[in-house]
């Protein structure tokens, strides 16, 4: 009974144990999950920036062509 009773009590502390590491556990990926969202929305925008400055630079390639075809189309023959 004596030994009955030692084993419960082990088993009880056993218990408090693993629920003390299971909730560090979820903290820690909790913590982990917030880190991960973070570094992920920098990326996103760091992405989001990096298109916009390549559409940019194609935006004033197409209307710097544009310029220099109306420019020609718009010169006035010099008539000598």
């Amino acid at each position: 009974m004596q030994n009955n009773v030692n084993k419960l009590a082990e088993r009880g502390e056993k218990v408090n144990s693993l629920q003390l590491k299971s909730e560090e556990i979820n903290e820690l990926s909790k913590n982990f999950k917030r880190n991960a969202n973070e570094v992920k929305r920098k990326i996103w925008y760091k992405d989001m920036k990096l298109i916009a400055i390549i559409i940019l630079i194609i935006l004033l390639i197409v209307f710097f062509i544009l310029f220099i075809v109306i420019g020609k189309k718009n010169e006035v023959p010099s008539t000598n």
